[in-house]
């Protein structure tokens, strides 16, 4: 359609009063559309520097922006509940045209920030080709024309997180280009564009004042970092006017996640308490600087899932989060408010105790909530296949489908769940009260087979202490630890033999320089940490090298180092919930020949500590014997039995090993048929006085080949024992004591035949 444009100067000319001329005017306002066209003025909009900061002026009169992102949202529902200004992300989408979006938004009294969208380095778009960016600037210019005389427009956003994972700063000329092009053709709106987050953001702000002054003010995205917001903006001296365009609920990027990696949702009730106290507590102190937000997202989206972000439902029921909205912008609650949720649990257990089932098998879930005008509720329950989107930046991602004949009784605040085939999933619940309003909360959950427990999704795992020539855990008169290289030595030897997944036996200073070195050069290794427990009994009359009792003072000194221990094993847990996978609360501190014997109830004290504490599965290690005779008890509480298979120590042939080992597992499991079990210990000596000939470099390769076939065969996860000898075990006086020679690689880190001739 052509556009056809009258100079309203002209209709100010005396000349006008000719009523001829009026007529030739009137044909041509009508020439277009064959029915007179109402000439659209648009609204100025500054940004002005005040006394106590910076004023947004609409008209010349302040504008408090009480804003919303929406795409494909209610407008007339917004400013019901009391907002006046919408965001969007693009001119033109596949349901309504920005013609349409503003004209709806002037209807309603509502205002619109209009995205102006911009090719993202991340989605392909090259800002070194100048003629894509040619285009992509004249493509702008015509919407401006378009879009730039309309009531409803309130100001220009200049495309949306530009700066997700961007390298090439160019990016910041076209913005400006963009910019400078708006102000000449559209002095009545101010520019910005959207930084993705704030922390650590020095480079964006520094590459925007320097490549694109023309902006006039500067917007930030912030979803679990509106928590840090006011200290970011203080810490990085920031003293510009700047909008919030994006804040809600913690991102998928920002949670806690499960041990097999899911992100762990708030419940819409946690969601709508987090809004509240984010705009409270965050961003009301931020008035004078911060001149308008906008909550995200005033709708529904599938994004990890089809609750995460949207304040609504697919079916367009509000959540509790609305009502927090309405409470913000109008100071009172709405007369009638959604459910709130209080808990919700599958198996007895939360989201973040990391839930698995066994396939085939039958739980029960249960949703506790209350409704604050005591509308009766009814519920709707489904299990969907986890989300396997692992794109970034808010693209759009397919519904998922959800299962048949996996929930049953659904029709009240409880549910069973017939867990499906093994993999991971999420079951979601949502509760109604009859008056447009639904609570939603969900748990992923993993299954398995039953079989074994897959940790990290890893079959082969190492077992890693580190300890070189001349260093040695605490023996009673301190530990002489690996250096900081030694350590990232010897884990880039390991990922370099893709063993992606060890085991530590304490949570000391050498745990945490693991940790944090992983971290540091971001590894590709998660970790089972390890709580080392001291003895507590004295074992002299069991142990065959304890030769006299071990005083009580030093059991009872030993009883509170426990302590001590297991507080550093929760707080590493919870510090690195991204590498930490699992937790063993002691090692062969159960068996009758130990030397740091623990009571098992003192050990059930300790493991119902951790697992109250940390999101991580909890499990104990100690010898196949002791788990099938006597480990009952312990099962119970545990999330996985640790069992540790040595068939060397008894006497087996390299020909009896593995079915030997096979054996071992096959009894606990008999034992205790409903815990899934993985090994963590189960090696073969290189060399070994106490073996003769049976320790063998040869009978080490074969052994691990396998032990590695069989549980690729069976699912199940082994920590091979161990990374590296270590000459501070056993008898010093015995230099080919095998507890010297357990390791895969040499004390001097050179491979022995293990890996060699495994391929690793």
């Amino acid at each position: 359609m052509r556009t056809c444009r009258v100079s309203s100067k002209l209709l100010r000319d005396n000349a006008v009063r000719n009523a001829s001329i009026f007529i030739l005017l009137l044909l041509a306002l009508t020439a277009c559309t064959g029915s007179p066209k109402t000439i659209q003025a648009p609204v100025k909009v500054d940004v002005v520097k005040t006394a106590d900061g910076y004023q947004l002026l609409r008209d010349g009169q302040p504008y408090q922006i009480k804003g919303a992102g929406l795409e494909y949202g209610d407008i007339s529902s917004l400013a019901a509940h009391g907002g006046n200004s919408i965001r969007t992300w693009t001119t033109e989408n596949d349901v309504e045209s920005a013609q349409q979006v503003l004209d709806k938004a002037l209807a309603n009294g509502v205002t619109v920030a209009l995205c102006l969208p911009m090719g993202a380095e991340h989605w392909g778009f090259d800002y070194n080709d100048k003629r894509a960016v040619k285009a992509q600037y004249d493509r702008l210019r015509a919407e401006v024309l378009k879009y730039r005389d309309h009531p409803a427009l309130l100001v220009w956003i200049i495309g949306n997180e530009l700066n997700f994972d961007y390298t090439n700063p160019k990016v910041f000329d076209a913005v400006n280009d963009v910019a400078k092009m708006v102000h000449e053709l559209d002095p009545n709106h101010p520019t910005t564009t959207t930084i993705a987050g704030v922390h650590g953001r020095e480079r964006e702000l520094s590459d925007i004042a320097e490549r694109a002054p023309e902006i006039d003010f500067i917007s930030f995205q912030v979803y679990g970092e509106l928590a840090i917001l006011p200290d970011v903006i203080r810490a990085t001296g920031f003293d510009k006017p700047f909008l919030v365009t994006e804040w809600g609920a913690f991102g998928h990027w920002e949670v806690p996640q499960t041990t097999w990696g899911a992100p762990i949702e708030m419940t819409s009730s946690e969601k709508a308490n987090f809004y509240l106290d984010g705009y409270k507590n965050k961003l009301e102190p931020l008035a004078g600087q911060l001149i308008g937000s906008y909550v995200f997202l005033w709708g529904q989206k599938q994004e990890r899932t089809p609750t995460w972000f949207g304040l609504f439902t697919r079916a367009g029921e509000e959540t509790e989060t609305v009502d927090v909205m309405h409470y913000i912008w109008n100071g009172s609650w709405p007369s009638n408010r959604a459910p709130q949720v209080k808990s919700f649990m599958l198996d007895g257990k939360s989201a973040k105790q990391s839930v698995t089932l066994y396939s085939g098998q039958r739980y029960t879930a249960a949703l506790d909530i209350a409704d604050p005008d005591n509308d009766p509720l009814t519920y709707r329950w489904e299990v969907k296949p986890e989300s396997d989107a692992r794109h970034a930046g808010g693209a759009n991602e397919e519904t998922i489908t959800s299962l048949e004949g996996v929930v049953a009784d659904a029709a009240g605040y409880k549910a069973d769940i017939t867990a499906p085939a093994p993999g991971n999933y999420r079951l979601y619940v949502y509760a109604y009260d009859g008056e447009g309003h639904a609570a939603h909360a969900n748990i992923p959950f993993q299954v398995i087979s039953g079989v074994s427990k897959l940790i990290a999704g890893e079959t082969i795992a190492v077992a890693y202490s580190g300890f070189r020539d001349g260093q040695h855990p605490d023996r009673g008169d301190g530990a002489v630890n690996p250096s900081v290289d030694e350590i990232l030595e010897d884990l880039r030897i390991l990922v370099a033999h893709d063993l992606k997944l060890v085991r530590l036996y304490d949570s000391g200073e050498n745990s945490r320089t693991t940790l944090e070195l992983i971290r540091k050069h971001d590894l590709p290794i998660k970790v089972l940490l390890g709580v080392w427990l001291k003895a507590e009994v004295s074992n002299h009359l069991g142990c065959a090298w304890l030769e006299e009792p071990i005083p009580d003072e030093e059991l009872a000194r030993n009883i509170a180092l426990n302590s001590e221990e297991v507080g550093r094993g929760i707080v590493l847990a919870n510090e690195y919930p991204d590498l930490v996978v699992a937790v063993s609360v002691g090692n062969e501190a159960l068996v009758d020949w130990n030397d740091h014997m623990v009571s098992v109830a003192s050990v059930i004290n300790y493991v119902r500590q951790v697992k109250t504490a940390i999101a991580q599965p909890v499990t104990v290690a100690d010898n196949y014997a002791w788990w099938a005779s006597d480990g009952a008890s312990l099962a119970a509480e545990v999330d996985f039995l640790g069992v540790h298979t040595y068939p060397q120590w008894e006497g087996k042939t390299i020909d009896e090993a593995l079915d030997y080992s096979i054996e071992n597992i096959t009894a606990v499991r008999a034992a205790l048929p409903d815990k899934p079990i993985a090994v963590l210990e189960a090696g073969w000596a290189s060399v070994a006085s106490e073996f003769g000939d049976r320790a063998n470099e040869q009978d080490q390769s074969r052994y691990f080949t396998e032990l590695k076939q069989w549980a690729i065969e069976t699912n199940t996860t082994i920590f091979f024992f161990e990374a590296f000898d270590e000459p501070w075990k056993g008898d010093s006086a015995d230099p080919l004591g095998a507890e010297k020679h357990w390791g895969m690689f040499n004390v001097d880190r050179t491979p022995k035949q293990v890996l060699t001739s495994n391929g690793k």
